[in-house]
């Protein structure tokens, strides 16, 4: 693995597992810098990126912005079919149902956004 990319997973000799954060562009100098994490903490870390190579090997690719999508997307997709499941048993509805039914504002779709991590 050459460039080490954004949630990569690298392990040390000692087994110590880091997430890199982001690889930036050479500066003046031609020197690229890895920014990582260790998992065990929170703490930022940087090194040239040749360091970083010589010092870790990469183990895994981890995308927690995806796996967070992932389940909400499920829990959603498992919500909407709840819903739609008592819609289709319903055989047929009285007039006074009906009339409910379309007193009730339409859902066009939009909904309240579920908070987020920031990073």
């Amino acid at each position: 693995m050459t460039d080490p990319k954004r949630n990569d997973i690298f392990e040390d000799a000692n087994g110590v597992r880091v997430a890199v954060k982001q690889l930036y562009p050479p500066n003046a100098l031609g020197v690229s810098y890895v920014e990582y994490k260790n998992l065990s903490d929170s703490n930022l870390r940087f090194l040239p990126l040749e360091q970083f190579h010589e010092n870790f090997r990469w183990v895994d690719n981890f995308g927690s912005t995806d796996t967070f999508v992932k389940v909400v997307l499920e829990k959603e997709a498992k919500s909407l079919e709840e819903a739609e499941a008592p819609e289709s048993t319903e055989e047929t509805s009285s007039p006074a149902e009906t009339e409910e039914l379309a007193e009730k504002p339409a859902d066009d779709g939009l909904r309240a956004a579920a908070p987020t991590r920031s990073s």
